[in-house]
């Protein structure tokens, strides 16, 4: 009895994550992915420019990368929620290692025109957003619940250290050859594709968010489960699964429950159930936010942290940037703020395990205010930096802690489709961050902006206190019931 609880306690158990094959080819991939993408986004504008057109001209690719992200946001969350997760990201992969090594060569051959730097930033955008929520269903499977949060922190340090350590050595390859980085980057999406291509089929992973009950809503209402009967839990399974299109996992639900998703008719014979029409099945994430009272009010809050996170940022380069020796300021506190944000994406772990999420919300935004009140005080740069930096520390922490509460909390046929619309809520006021730190600064002193962003700050570490509670992550007991 004994030696068999034992072996049970030992099947159990988590493999850790530095074992955990699929976890790891993920995380080399898109490691050496992160990197490549990081040393493009920095040579891309100066490949124009060396080219010999203007910074407005230049500015158009960036332009180009927002419209194509918010196009994009909801319907890859609908992709990724009906289709091969693999598939997806092979296809996110080889399309963006086809565009950039086309612009190495052409930058080798001779100047890069920017109709071809439009549709490079375009494609990597498409893929950025065809890979991310993938890539996080995908960690959903293979990483046991428990070790969500920490896979979730290593999966942010990857892309804190690349921008860390891709400037500079973009910086070198550029005093070699222009081409050189965008050759190394293509090598890295092909290294993530062959990563991609080695992973296992992904498995539905123990403790995952259950099916609903019988007669929840279909669109995952909160508290509500997420399914409407056995045939759309099966339905849900095999949509996720690797491969499975839409059609194939309709066939598997109705063997699953013997057509019971069809109703009954006069003669004896059945008629199949009205399909829910595209638009509400792309929608549904976003209503499954709208209805969810924590949800709700986390994509508010959200949105408001990253619009004020986004002109705190342009603020700084722009108020630093115009005094005396600013160019080095800007590059010393941005690469301050990346080492900040690396430490975050380390130390997440252990905070979500020891502090309320209210908490942690809060605190971002609460040291934030206080070192920008300092700025205005004493009118001092550095202070002004340490504010940023300090919402660097803390934005990782945040971010370990909402994926893994939606991770084990949004039902998982509709997980893409939640994650992308929380997302696209989450964001969509961050164009206009840019534009509001040069209103402020056109009209203020960097002190005084300091203070208007000190108190913007304040009002969003006390609304983070008030925030309702997360819903509590489902029993694994009780899901395998």
């Amino acid at each position: 009895m004994k030696a068999t609880t034992a072996a049970s306690r030992a099947a159990a158990a988590p493999v850790p994550l530095r074992a955990n094959r699929e976890f790891r080819l993920l995380w080399v991939g898109q490691a050496l992915s992160d990197f490549g993408t990081s040393m493009t986004a920095l040579v891309l504008p100066l490949a124009l420019l060396s080219s010999g057109y203007s910074t407005s001209a230049t500015s158009t690719i960036g332009t180009a990368v927002l419209v194509t992200a918010m196009v994009l946001r909801m319907p890859a969350g609908y992709l990724t929620d009906h289709y091969s997760h693999r598939l997806l990201m092979l296809v996110a992969d080889l399309a963006r290692l086809v565009t950039v090594a086309t612009v190495a060569v052409w930058t080798y051959l001779d100047r890069l025109p920017i109709a071809l730097a439009v549709i490079t930033v375009v494609v990597a955008q498409v893929g950025v957003e065809l890979f991310r929520p993938s890539q996080n269903a995908t960690v959903r499977r293979v990483v046991p619940a428990s070790q969500l949060g920490t896979a979730i922190s290593l999966n942010q340090a990857r892309a804190y250290a690349a921008g860390i350590v891709a400037p500079a050595v973009a910086g070198v390859l550029i005093a070699a050859s222009m081409w050189l980085p965008f050759a190394i980057d293509a090598v890295t999406y092909a290294v993530s594709a062959l990563c991609v291509l080695a992973l296992y089929r992904p498995l539905r992973r123990t403790g995952a968010a259950p099916a609903a009950r019988p007669g929840s809503h279909a669109d995952g209402a909160p508290g509500q489960g997420g399914t409407q009967d056995g045939s759309q839990e099966a339905k849900a399974e095999a949509e996720a699964g690797d491969g499975a299109t839409e059609a194939e996992a309709e066939a598997e639900a109705d063997a699953e429950t013997g057509g019971g998703a069809r109703g009954a008719v006069p003669d004896g014979g059945t008629k199949a159930a009205p399909r829910e029409r595209f638009l509400p099945r792309l929608t549904a994430g976003l209503r499954h936010v709208v209805r969810d009272p924590f949800l709700r009010t986390l994509a508010g809050l959200a949105a408001g942290d990253n619009f004020a996170f986004q002109a705190l940022a342009y603020a700084l380069l722009l108020g630093i940037g115009r005094e005396h020796n600013g160019a080095a300021a800007v590059g010393l506190a941005m690469s301050a703020a990346a080492v900040t944000g690396l430490t975050g994406s380390l130390i997440a772990p252990f905070v979500q395990r020891r502090l309320r999420m209210q908490t942690v919300m809060a605190a971002g935004p609460a040291l934030a205010g206080v070192m920008l009140a300092l700025a205005w005080y004493t009118g001092s740069g550095i202070a002004f930096a340490a504010g940023y930096s300090a919402l660097c520390l803390l934005t990782p922490v945040n971010g370990a802690v909402f994926g893994t509460i939606l991770a084990t909390t949004v039902p998982e046929n509709i997980y893409g489709r939640t994650t992308t619309a929380l997302g696209f809520i989450t964001e969509i006021l961050q164009p206009l961050g840019p534009l509001t730190a040069g209103l402020l600064l056109a009209y203020l002193s960097l002190s005084g902006t300091a203070a208007v962003f000190a108190l913007a700050f304040a009002v969003l570490a006390v609304v983070a206190l008030m925030m309702p509670s997360p819903p509590a992550a489902p029993d694994p007991e009780t899901a395998a019931a």
